[in-house]
């Protein structure tokens, strides 16, 4: 039986009349973690999600321990959870070179397809309006204020509108992004990611495969799951016939590390999700007035990993700033700034390490160079994997 929705629906006078103070558009960690914080503080708030909780997603279900205590101090409860904790990391190039380091920051696992759900109900637990199954094809500002449209042809009044949409959205073309332009001429990536039922795999260590134009991420996840995800060049999808299957064959199954947990492994009973068109040109925090939060801000190579932890953390950033805005304390062009420069200064810096890594990585040559490299510089292997990691919050 499909879940009872998070909220229960409103008409559409309940929506025309209604004056929220935030409307979020997009339902992953950032938007959540930013609708549950709100809400606390007592403010008016929506959140659109165009699928229905709980749902699985791409995504490698790692979450840095710098968001630990942020999590269980917005009410989701970690520390009861049961959850594999990694301290361990192994990256191989795709002939098969490894190197094995101590994780020191580490993380847990856990699935999006529970934790998203416990943040949407948490959130409406504290007063916020989810509209689950609710795709928004429109933001507009004026006098102050944005007017929302969706797919049902609702639409909902906010004085402030924030993006958390993920890679991309009809949206981003709507409000006429920059980064598009570039971001069609550039090369395109293609993301995977399965559960796997792996006999004895470790849950405590995190795996990082390379084959050509590309990596695969392994880590644990409740139930004796090992989550397999992974990013590649759409060439290769290409030249496989856009076959999922045929590609890992052809070239995931090239790394001698890597071949055992695809060959041997068992799917945990749900298709592969894959989504494409993936860029990681740098983009704009704030577009037509909307602020952008999680991948919607900036996208993370997921070698560097550590998406969730970034969403969250702007999310962090951004609701005391829009309660300043709220109560008066910051003129919107104040509220802008402001994010924008706090955004640079906390993110900006992972984003292009991690653009740097993904440079490296995924090509047979340089990434064995890279990998023997570290191998004799253990000091340098640190310094690298806290470029990925932030501080607690």
């Amino acid at each position: 039986m499909p879940a009872p929705p998070i909220t229960p629906p409103s008409t559409a006078s309940d929506t025309a009349a209604e004056l929220y103070d935030c409307a979020i558009i997009g339902g992953g960690v950032a938007g959540l973690t930013l609708a549950v914080q709100l809400a606390r503080a007592g403010r008016r708030v929506v959140l659109f999600e165009k699928q229905t909780y709980p749902f699985h997603r791409v995504c490698g279900e790692y979450i840095s321990m710098e968001n630990y205590a942020f999590l269980c101090r917005i009410g989701v409860p970690l520390d009861q959870m049961d959850l594999p904790i990694m301290t361990r990391f192994t990256v191989s190039s795709p002939t098969g070179v490894a190197l094995h380091h101590p994780l020191d920051i580490g993380g847990v696992g856990i699935t999006r397809y529970v934790l998203d759900q416990l943040l949407a109900r948490l959130a409406a637990e504290h007063g916020a309006t989810i509209q689950e199954g609710t795709k928004v094809t429109d933001v507009v500002f004026a006098d102050e204020q944005f007017t929302l449209t969706t797919a049902g042809g609702a639409t909902y009044r906010a004085r402030t509108a924030c993006g958390a949409w993920g890679k991309h959205a009809n949206l981003d073309s709507k409000l006429n992004r920059p980064f598009l332009e570039p971001s069609r001429q550039g090369r395109q990536f293609v993301a995977v990611k399965y559960h796997l039922q792996v006999e004895n795999f470790p849950n405590d260590l995190v795996e990082m495969h390379n084959f050509r134009d590309g990596y695969c991420g392994l880590s644990p996840v409740p139930g004796g799951l090992t989550n397999c995800s992974y990013i590649s060049d759409v060439r290769n999808l290409r030249a496989h016939g856009n076959s999922v299957a045929e590609m890992e064959r052809g070239v995931l199954m090239q790394n001698p590390l890597l071949r055992p947990y695809l060959e041997q492994a068992q799917r945990a009973g749900t298709v592969p999700i894959v989504i494409s068109q993936i860029t990681f040109r740098e983009r704009s925090t704030v577009d037509a007035h909307v602020l952008m939060l999680g991948d919607a801000a900036g996208t993370i190579a997921p070698l560097a990993g550590n998406g969730m932890s970034m969403g969250m953390s702007a999310s962090f950033l951004l609701h005391g700033l829009l309660l300043d805005f709220l109560e008066g304390r910051l003129s919107r062009a104040e509220l802008e700034q402001q994010y924008t420069r706090a955004w640079r200064s906390l993110l900006r810096l992972r984003i292009r390490a991690g653009h740097l890594i993904h440079q490296f990585f995924g090509r047979p040559a340089l990434t064995t160079l890279a990998i023997q490299a570290l191998k004799s510089l253990p000091g340098l292997t640190t310094q690298v994997l806290k470029l990925t990691h932030g501080k607690s919050y």
